[in-house]
């Protein structure tokens, strides 16, 4: 069982260096200096010089300047994203981290194969949950990133997230497929797709796993449920992770948990050499620096 908060005390080999693209904004800076004051971060700054450094001296934070923070001066959002591409392509900065730019304007940058920070078929999104009416940690993909994904999609899904799980210390992460029902029915092509990944067996999966589908959310993450309807399952009641059908489902299932439940989340992209930090502007410092710490657990 992993424990959301005990991710985070996870020591790195080496001084970890955030590359962040359009900085200047309090809300990208809060968790930034909270970071450098538990974790002895360094950071790429890209952004207007004037404005950075005046919200740094509002925050009586300039004595950082030359010692974890690195301003680079740049106004203009595209040549913000490939500045901060080059940092890690170039080997200065371990995290891709998402200020104040526009999403598709750093993805495009992602994307070019002449920084080489693609290495798997596809990105995902996986968000890190600790949902209060459950008993361990919890990871959910794709909420943000593939919008219809098919078989073959799901499957590189899948074994993102696994690496993620791997990575964070579950050894062997039950996997829910989720749909409306647990039954297979033409009708609903998300009950057909998870019965193919379950059919494919583990071995066709790049990670030790255990996974089962069609499930229904409930049946997911509570044995009560599991009981009531007379299923027998490893997962049921015990996921580690959730695979979402679409894009719309893990994106209202995202939301539901945080503005409903009061989840605590963290998200990264990843199927990167790094892990990038997409986060949105409606994000919470909590959140970002959440995620960023999620980032820092998931860096190899």
């Amino acid at each position: 069982m992993v424990e959301f908060d005990e991710i985070f005390k996870k020591e790195s080999s080496k001084m970890i260096t955030l590359s962040i693209c359009r900085a200047g904004d309090i809300t990208v800076l809060k968790p930034v200096i909270k970071l450098i004051e538990s974790h002895d971060i360094r950071c790429h700054l890209i952004d207007d010089r004037p404005k950075l450094e005046c919200l740094l001296d509002s925050m009586g934070q300039t004595e950082l300047l030359e010692s974890n923070l690195f301003i680079h001066h740049i106004t203009d959002d595209e040549e913000a994203a490939h500045s901060a591409l080059r940092l890690i392509a170039q080997g200065k900065a371990d995290i891709l981290v998402k200020g104040m730019v526009p999403t598709a304007t750093l993805l495009r940058e992602v994307l070019k194969k002449e920084h080489g920070v693609v290495e798997s078929t596809m990105l995902s999104h996986v968000a890190l949950f600790e949902p209060p009416n459950y008993h361990k940690a919890l990871l959910l993909s794709d909420a943000a990133m593939n919008i219809a994904p098919d078989l073959e999609q799901k499957k590189q899904i899948i074994n993102n997230t696994a690496e993620a799980a791997q990575m964070l210390g579950i050894s062997k992460p039950k996997v829910a497929l989720l749909s409306a029902v647990e039954k297979v029915t033409d009708k609903m092509p998300s009950t057909v797709d998870a019965h193919a990944l379950v059919e494919m067996g583990t071995q066709d999966f790049k990670y030790d796993i255990i996974m089962e589908g069609p499930l229904q959310y409930d049946l997911a993450i509570s044995k009560k449920a599991a009981a009531q309807k007379e299923v027998q399952s490893e997962v049921a009641g015990d996921a580690d992770i959730l695979i979402a059908p679409n894009i719309e489902a893990g994106n209202i299932l995202y939301k539901s948990l945080v503005y409903s439940a009061g989840a605590r989340v963290a998200s990264v992209l990843t199927g990167a050499r790094v892990p990038i930090v997409l986060t949105s502007r409606a994000d919470s410092p909590e959140d970002r620096f959440n995620s960023i710490n999620l980032a820092m657990a998931l860096s190899k």
